[in-house]
């Protein structure tokens, strides 16, 4: 797999905006400037990392985009006590199923709430409930290696594009 990183993904248009080097993506990354790195297969994007450096809101997140460059799922993290914490995670279906998203809102005591969308509008109904939380701490991402938060599939292997 082949990372590239830019400026931004622009998830509408389904393309990446602002080419970076390695040297100028490092840079922005020490910054704390936000950049995206772009994880291909056979020159498809599979996955879209966010660094958004927000110490007060989402730190990071992954995309896993479907072959028509759709996100499929994501997942964001908050910074939490100089690791990564899973708070959300979005799942979208494409299928044409009456429920077309599904959204989870965890809190690191174990708390959640699920939501579930039809036509692009919450249902009211949310499921609130606790879970065991342990696995959704992650190790805090540096730059160049954001293993922490990828599938087993994008850490083996990952190069520079």
């Amino acid at each position: 797999m082949i990372a590239e990183f830019y400026e931004s993904w622009r998830g509408i248009r389904k393309n990446a905006r602002g080419k970076l080097s390695l040297d100028q993506a490092k840079q922005f990354h020490q910054k704390e400037k936000p950049y995206v790195v772009i994880i291909s297969k056979n020159k498809a994007p599979v996955y879209i990392v966010k660094i958004n450096f927000n110490y007060e809101g989402y730190f990071c997140s992954i995309a896993y985009l479907n072959e028509n460059l759709d996100a499929k799922k994501s997942e964001s993290y908050v910074a939490q006590e100089h690791q990564l914490f899973l708070k959300n995670v979005q799942k979208k279906y494409y299928d044409g199923r009456e429920i077309d998203m599904v959204t989870y809102l965890y809190e690191t005591d174990g708390r959640y709430r699920k939501n579930f969308f039809i036509d692009g509008r919450a249902m009211e109904d949310a499921e609130y409930g606790k879970c065991d939380v342990s696995s959704h701490f992650r190790e805090m991402i540096q730059f160049g290696n954001y293993d922490s938060i990828l599938p087993e599939e994008a850490k083996r292997g990952l190069q520079e594009g």
